[in-house]
């Protein structure tokens, strides 16, 4: 799904946006990744241009002002370099960017959406700040209050905001609301068959204004991993394969990929090990010197787990997500000969079980 979107929930402002560019295609690099001998060489050695369809939509322009876009990647260009320019300025305001924006010839933004947020006081997660949208109208969502969004998503995300408390019972901090809000959407597109390694859903990015920094920043080190539930014959969480992380390197957006392939019991060889970097908007590929990225393992501080749940009288999917604590979560290990330690704890699966029946339940409770 095409989708940018901005909530704030209990004053703590979210901003989300996919990172597939459709119709359009911009340079970047993926790398197929030998299993054994030195990636920075090999990388460096190849130049690696790549036409892929990724794009960031969503951009931090200062430490005070975050912008997501939608439309043509020409148009945004023009308007983020705009407010780009006067990012810097001491007493930015509100109107200092509908002026930049106004200066535009509107037949050259004709096709373009923004949703931008201007910080301006923090206290705590509370950030007091100038919201705008460009070509974007608000929608009221009971107990949210005034959500803009845009895109083809924009009906799903808005649907899945009424679905959901993210505050968590009012214990969840700003981190944890964008994590849970990602991999809602990352489970919409995995319910219609969608991942990000098929280029097709799946990628999205979120930026908050995170009280321990004080400044707008993106949501990463994140390990996606995939599985199945059948409550008929319950007891077992099946691992599907293949996995990617989401994290940032300075402010490039790297998606690292792996399958893995069972070649005996409980024994994994590598299938396929990729990445993928992609810039702001504003950057090109060759203003990343990839010989200083040195290695993207797949370590993490959250673990998603996004579970198709088979059940007697339907299907879900749900999404569980753990914080990374050394024995707990799942371990993965690559070495040279291309062998795999996959270590899944009890722990883990009984969790996943467990969130699945209690979904199975749910469900079941509401139909009678």
């Amino acid at each position: 799904m095409t989708l940018i979107a901005r909530v704030s929930i209990r004053n703590a402002p979210v901003l989300i946006g996919d990172v597939l560019l459709s119709s359009e295609r911009r340079s970047g690099v993926r790398a197929n990744l030998p299993l054994v001998g030195d990636i920075n060489r090999i990388l460096a050695s190849q130049g690696l241009y790549f036409e892929v369809s990724f794009v960031q939509k969503v951009n931090i322009l200062s430490d005070r002002l975050a912008v997501a876009w939608s439309g043509q990647e020409l148009q945004a260009k023009r308007a983020l370099r705009a407010l780009a320019d006067v990012s810097s300025r001491e007493k930015l305001c509100l109107t200092d960017i509908e002026t930049e924006l106004r200066a535009i010839d509107p037949d050259k933004i004709a096709k373009l959406q923004l949703i931008g947020i201007l910080a301006r006081e923090v206290r705590g997660a509370e950030v007091a700040g100038s919201k705008f949208a460009f070509q974007v109208q608000p929608i009221d969502v009971p107990g949210l209050g005034s959500v803009h969004a845009a895109g083809t998503g924009a009906h799903d995300f808005i649907q899945m905001l009424g679905e959901t408390d993210w505050t968590l019972g009012g214990v969840a901090n700003e981190r944890q609301v964008a994590h849970a809000l990602v991999g809602d959407l990352v489970n919409i597109e995995y319910r219609r068959g969608g991942t990000i390694e098929k280029r097709w859903g799946g990628g999205f990015e979120a930026v908050t204004f995170t009280s321990d920094s004080g400044r707008f920043e993106k949501v990463g080190d994140v390990l996606h991993t995939f599985w199945k539930v059948d409550l008929s014959s319950p007891g077992k969480a099946e691992f599907i394969p293949w996995f990617y992380k989401t994290t940032y390197w300075r402010d490039a957006l790297i998606v690292r990929y792996a399958r893995i392939n069972s070649v005996g019991e409980r024994k994994f060889q590598l299938a396929m090990n990729s990445f993928e970097l992609i810039p702001p908007l504003l950057k090109h590929r060759q203003e990343y010197a990839l010989e200083e990225l040195g290695s993207v393992d797949f370590s993490h501080k959250v673990l998603q787990c996004h579970v198709s749940v088979e059940r007697p009288g339907g299907r879900d999917i749900l999404q569980l997500i753990e914080p990374s604590k050394p024995g707990s979560t799942l371990q993965l290990e690559f070495r040279e000969s291309g062998a795999v330690h996959l270590e899944i704890p009890g722990e883990l699966n009984t969790k996943i079980i467990e969130e699945a029946q209690t979904r199975a339940s749910a469900s079941s409770s509401k139909r009678r």
